[in-house]
Order: structure tokens, then sequence, then C-alpha cells
């Protein structure tokens, strides 16, 4: 479905970004009608494939979707209501952090990346500036491959 390109420009950004950020999980997300379908992944954890798709409402991703903002977390345990959230139960992320993809100013997705254990330090604004450039390269990539090739003849 996605260009092989598109595809390695995911998997460097993920590698990439849970090394800067020391994260073991980065994921490239597409939301459509509120599913959440993992397009790429870089883990340590095997938890989840590209491929897998679940209920919007039952990731964290959705507060980045509904709020079109990135949103940055050191430790969800500290939040209340967040220990609430679907996810927790089953998987307790600590750290977060997540920006939107957009395309023609929609939220096509996001890019985020996760961790188990509680960061210590804030998430700094080179980092934040790290992934939302992250998702605008994505957002970039998926406009040029989806824009019609016009041939002269």
């Amino acid at each position: 479905m996605y260009p092989q390109d598109f595809k390695s420009l995911c998997n460097d950004i993920l590698k990439e970004g849970r090394q800067r950020l020391a994260m073991s999980m980065g994921i490239v997300s597409h939301i459509h009608d509120d599913r959440y379908k993992i397009v790429a992944i870089s883990s340590l954890t095997g938890v989840f494939v590209a491929g897998e798709d679940f209920p919007l409402k039952d990731t964290h991703c959705r507060d980045v979707y509904e709020q079109q903002k990135t949103i940055a977390l050191t430790q969800i345990d500290d939040i209340p209501g967040l220990q609430l959230h679907p996810l927790y139960d089953s998987l307790a992320l600590e750290a977060y952090i997540s920006s939107p993809i957009i395309v023609d100013n929609n939220v096509w997705g996001t890019v985020n990346f996760s961790c188990m254990q509680v960061r210590e330090k804030p998430f700094s604004d080179s980092d934040i500036a790290f992934v939302e450039n992250a998702a605008s390269s994505i957002a970039n990539e998926l406009i040029s491959f989806s824009k019609p090739i016009i041939i002269n003849c």
C-alpha cells in the first residue's frame, strides 16, 4: 500500500527517534474512521506489529488526534485519570511523546514514542522539535507520493 521510500523514511525516523529519546517503542500510525492502524513500528518490546489496528479511543494517540497538537508526558502514572486509560491496564506506558501527522489540514495519523519506564527528565524543546519535524517529514512524503504524476507526451 505504501511505497518503499515511505516505509524506509518511517523506519529511519523511528530508529533515530528511539535512540535520541531513549524510548523502547516508536510508531507511525494512520487514523481513519476512529481506527488506529500501525503503519510502521520500531520496538524492543515486540508487543505490536505493523498492520495491527485498534479503536482510536483505546490509544494514547486519541488525544493527539483530537487536540491536533504534540503531547509529551514523562510519567503517566502521576497524571490523574490516565491510569484509567484502557491501554494502561494492558500496557502500562509511563513516558510518551507524540505529534500529529497533518495532511491537507487533517490529522492523517501520528508519530509517537513511548516507554514503560518513567522518564527522569522532561522532554526538551529539541526533543519536541524532533518529533514535530518527523511528523512534517512523513506528511511531506505522503503528499509527494499521493500527487498524480503528469507525463508530457
